[in-house]
């Protein structure tokens, strides 16, 4: 039986660069809900600057560190898939150790990330970026703050909220991702390996 690996190393590659893209959006949104909050939180009412100890943004951070270190790893297995100089569809046994030593790491980094992101969004005692804009998203200002600057409010919880839940949820597609490229990284080496075979075994065919 004859099996052609050349499908199961493109989707691999289709996959890594989905994965690149997602840790480029998850790099963007959670990065930008962080930057929003340490700009906003020392003046703005809705983020009660004299209570700044009420936030912990150790989740946001951790996002954008996992969302960093796979982007590097996947991005450069990425881009040596794609140079031909590099061969790495010929060089079976390195493609699959790079594939795997790319996406494990990664792997492993994004689950302990969601988990730990998803523990401190579920501490009732303090609020994430997450669930404080979430809460209070649709809240209406009060008569008071009806005067303030539309960068005093909360007219941009909304897009925070949904921010914070694409780069959270966004990491858990990343780790099924990358999940998914190591099992091809196995499957398609060991398709590599058997059409190896195959075709020594036409050849001494044909010699003898």
């Amino acid at each position: 039986m004859k099996v052609n690996p050349a499908p199961l190393h493109l989707a691999q590659t289709v996959i890594t660069g989905l994965v690149v893209a997602f840790s480029i959006a998850i790099l963007g949104t959670a990065g930008h809900t962080l930057d929003v909050f340490n700009k906003q939180q020392t003046y703005n009412p809705w983020w009660i600057p004299v209570w700044r100890e009420h936030f912990e943004v150790q989740g946001t951070k951790a996002l954008i560190a996992s969302a960093a270190v796979t982007l590097i790893l996947s991005g450069v297995f990425f881009v040596m898939s794609l140079i031909s100089q590099v061969n790495l569809a010929n060089k079976h046994t390195l493609r699959a150790l790079l594939a795997i030593g790319s996406a494990g790491p990664s792997a492993l980094l994004t689950l302990v990330t969601v988990i730990y992101a998803h523990i401190l969004n579920a501490k009732s005692e303090l609020d994430t970026i997450q669930t404080w804009t979430c809460k209070y998203k649709n809240s209406a200002p009060m008569p008071q703050d009806m005067a303030l600057e539309s960068n005093m409010g909360n007219g941009n919880f909304g897009s925070l909220c949904h921010e914070s839940k694409f780069a959270l949820y966004g990491t858990l597609v990343v780790f099924v991702l990358l999940g998914a490229s190591m099992g091809l990284s196995v499957v398609g080496w060991l398709a590599d390996k058997w059409s190896e075979r195959q075709q020594r075994k036409e050849v001494e065919m044909m010699q003898s």
